[in-house]
């Protein structure tokens, strides 16, 4: 067996209840990670075929972090790029390693290294796919389209990248990027706002937002979860969930801090996630005065995260920019408001002041403002249940497979 093989089909593997619509049919993804919103997504569609092959791009290199202080690459690392729980049993996870240098040019020219990677890679497993659906542009998507094209079988490409990132490929003038959205038979992009923007280059253009798992986010008494957090019943709790970067804005929740204080003197802020950016905001956190007010927790298990949500009294996400964030829909799912920065698509989801409020980004006043007033309302829990229904990942998924459809029933 390959040493690049991680999961094939073991005998405690989930048997997913097949809907047989393209049972005679394979699949074949290529994807940077095979977590959170990947993975969530991939697993149900699974019972729409008959197999499923998955390919995860991983550099070697990023495994010196394991000896030495290189923060930064844990991410990268393989443990990290692949959820293997509850695979489906018709799912073979394997990873296509590409050894290359973080430089400019080393990632330009990583296209070409990924698609032969995956070239040689399937042909070495014999996958015959006759579906393939690539998540992330670049290098993702450039070479599944390459591979679609050779094998002539069509292709699916999901855009997933903040804004800011999306942005970047839009106006970088790398042919690569632009040849794939043309190339790709069918493109689909988390928010509805960069749709036309992707119109110029496919007339088959979705907006399927991410979503979330029921079976992972359980509903949950709030006096029993801040019992078990060992938490203050009388307290108020801002909860927040994601990588510590500048991109995320927690900067700005911590500033916000003072202001929500003032109104609600006994407010905690806890911040959960892990990140290059932890010490920085520790010392934030110190310099204004606010250990007794904001808590870091750093790794949150995925165990634990539906716990923290059903804790808190809000959700807040501070981000200075997001494609649409699968931490929204789980807080949703577990009956929280969200309330944050309107960024993305995010305003796309928070449609109305029932199931959030939202500010501009890198206002910290702002910001202060709707947390002091998310944490005065009386929020109706079951409603923003009710509406997060529609975005569990069974309901994202039906929307894939009917853009599937579309293309492979034409």
């Amino acid at each position: 067996m390959s040493q690049s093989v991680l999961r094939t089909r073991p005998p405690a593997a989930i048997k997913p209840e097949r809907t047989g619509r393209w049972g005679d049919r394979d699949l074949l993804v290529v994807c940077h990670n095979y977590d959170t919103f990947v993975k969530s997504q991939v697993d149900p569609l699974a019972a729409a075929f008959d197999s499923v092959t998955i390919l995860v791009r991983y550099n070697p290199l990023a495994e010196v972090s394991e000896y030495l202080p290189i923060q930064w690459l844990r991410p990268y690392r393989k443990e990290a790029k692949t959820d293997l729980a509850a695979v489906p049993s018709n799912v073979t996870v394997e990873l296509t390693p590409l050894l290359y240098l973080p430089t400019d040019q080393g990632y330009e020219k990583l296209g070409a290294h990924h698609t032969q990677a995956v070239r040689d890679q399937i042909d070495r497993l014999e996958v015959d796919p006759d579906v393939i659906h690539a998540h992330f542009t670049w290098t993702a998507g450039y070479a599944a389209t390459r591979i679609g094209a050779e094998r002539e079988v069509p292709t699916f490409l999901t855009v997933h990248a903040n804004r800011d990132r999306f942005l970047e490929e839009y106006t970088s003038g790398t042919p690569g990027i632009y040849e794939t959205w043309c190339d790709a038979d069918a493109l689909i992009r988390v928010n509805e706002r960069d749709v036309p923007l992707l119109e110029r280059y496919s007339d088959r253009v979705r907006a399927i937002p991410n979503g979330f798992s029921r079976d992972r986010y359980r509903l949950l008494d709030q006096g029993n979860a801040r019992a078990e957090l060992g938490i203050d019943p009388d307290r108020k709790v801002i909860f927040t969930l994601g990588t510590l970067k500048r991109r995320k804005g927690h900067r700005y929740l911590i500033e916000a801090m003072e202001g929500v204080i003032e109104t609600h003197p006994k407010a905690l802020c806890v911040i959960g996630g892990q990140g290059a950016a932890r010490r920085e905001l520790e010392r934030q956190v110190r310099d204004l005065g606010l250990e007794d007010h904001v808590e870091i927790l750093g790794h949150v298990p995925e165990e634990r995260v539906d716990v923290w949500m059903n804790a808190c009294d809000v959700f807040c996400l501070p981000s200075l920019s997001e494609g649409n964030p699968t931490v929204m829909f789980e807080a949703l799912g577990c009956e929280k408001p969200y309330v944050g920065t309107d960024v993305g698509g995010v305003g796309e989801i928070i449609t109305s002041e029932d199931y959030g409020l939202l500010c501009k980004p890198a206002d910290p006043a702002a910001l202060a403002a709707i947390l002091t007033e998310g944490l005065e309302r009386e929020w109706d829990a079951g409603r923003i249940g009710t509406y997060a229904e529609a975005f569990t990942w069974e309901s994202i998924t039906q929307e894939i497979e009917a853009l599937y459809a579309e293309v492979l029933d034409a």
